[in-house]
């Protein structure tokens, strides 16, 4: 049995190293660019309260009728698990993460405006179980936020330490991310 394990690790090592090129393109920073390239400079918006209304106690806010107050029908949302185009599929995505979680809240420490963008300084607790594992993360982190005219968010991406506030804690996987980390 270890000898099969063992080439079955073998071979996924030497399929990611010899895969080709195109696999290999930063997928996330390709549509940031594009995105932000394309989406037109921010209105001037009170973004604390429009960005609290959903995270502030996530578990409670991140209702399908708050997603599309403060989200634009269009638009580009990247958490850093997954990039998201349409409200329909925002919705489906920050409600179930919602359900997923015990709890979670976002503490707004700080929000910058620069000449087209809001940035918002964060810090999240969250806490949640996975497969019997109790989780609880403390992380920090930014969110760049843009608005249309009608204050709506067209552009939302997190910058944040997602592996180790999140992969770190999941059982068998965690301990992978950690030595990988403590390799770098």
């Amino acid at each position: 049995m270890k000898t099969v394990i063992i080439l079955i690790l073998l071979a996924m090592l030497l399929y990611a190293c010899t895969g080709s090129t195109h696999l290999k393109l930063n997928r996330s920073a390709t549509q940031y660019f594009d995105n932000l390239a394309n989406t037109p400079t921010t209105a001037e918006h009170e973004v604390k309260d429009t960005f609290g209304m959903i995270f502030t106690d996530f578990k409670a806010g991140a209702t399908a009728a708050n997603i599309r107050k403060v989200y634009a029908e269009e638009l580009y949302f990247n958490d850093t698990f997954k990039i998201i185009n349409d409200i329909d599929e925002l919705v489906d995505y920050l409600s179930h993460s919602a359900s997923q979680v015990e709890s979670t809240e976002v503490q707004v420490l700080d929000v910058i405006r620069s000449e087209h963008d809001y940035f918002i300084r964060w810090s999240m607790h969250m806490k949640l179980n996975i497969k019997g594992k109790s989780i609880d993360s403390h992380s920090i982190g930014m969110t760049q936020l843009r608005f249309n005219q009608a204050g709506k968010v067209v552009f939302h991406q997190d910058f944040w330490d997602s592996s180790e506030a999140f992969f770190e804690h999941l059982p068998m996987m965690g301990g992978m991310v950690k030595k990988i980390k403590s390799m770098l």
